[in-house]
């Protein structure tokens, strides 16, 4: 598995929505691009497809933006690169979950329960990290920033 610049975009920007969820107020995307560091190019895309899987939603006009659709801790890092790059372990024979399926060699395929087992354990960790809890390390990080004079 290898985790693009677009995955670590969109967690980046759903981070930022995470935030900011308590404020019930969009999100522009100028903002978030801003302060995520994401370039809007590729910001406009990730949008449109966490718009499509339904883990933001978008309002037009001048108090527009982006919010998430439903609460930080019900949204999982797995979810995200998931919606933006599909499954973990990208292989036509894991493509339908049963692993019975015949990719059409003679002989069984001794590979197929590791790759599937690779997949497990990645998306176990993936799933297991929500943004509530990378909300909860941003702020504490930030706290321990500060310096009183």
């Amino acid at each position: 598995m290898k985790i693009s610049a677009r995955d670590e975009y969109a967690c980046s920007a759903v981070l930022e929505l995470a935030l900011n969820y308590d404020t019930e107020s969009p999100v522009r995307v100028q903002d978030i691009a801003q302060r995520q560091r994401i370039p809007m190019k590729f910001l406009f895309q990730i949008m449109q497809i966490l718009k499509r899987v339904d883990i933001v939603r978008s309002r037009r006009g001048t108090e527009g933006g982006y919010t998430l659709t439903r609460p930080p801790s019900q949204i999982t890092v797995g979810d995200v690169i998931r919606s933006i790059s599909g499954p973990f372990v990208q292989l036509s024979c894991l493509d339908s979950g049963n692993l019975a399926d015949d990719c059409g060699k003679q002989n069984p395929c001794q590979f197929k329960p590791i790759w599937a087992e690779v997949d497990r354990a990645i998306g176990n960790v993936l799933n297991s990290v929500t943004f509530e809890e990378l909300v909860r390390r941003e702020r504490t990080s930030q706290r321990q920033l500060m310096y009183h004079i």
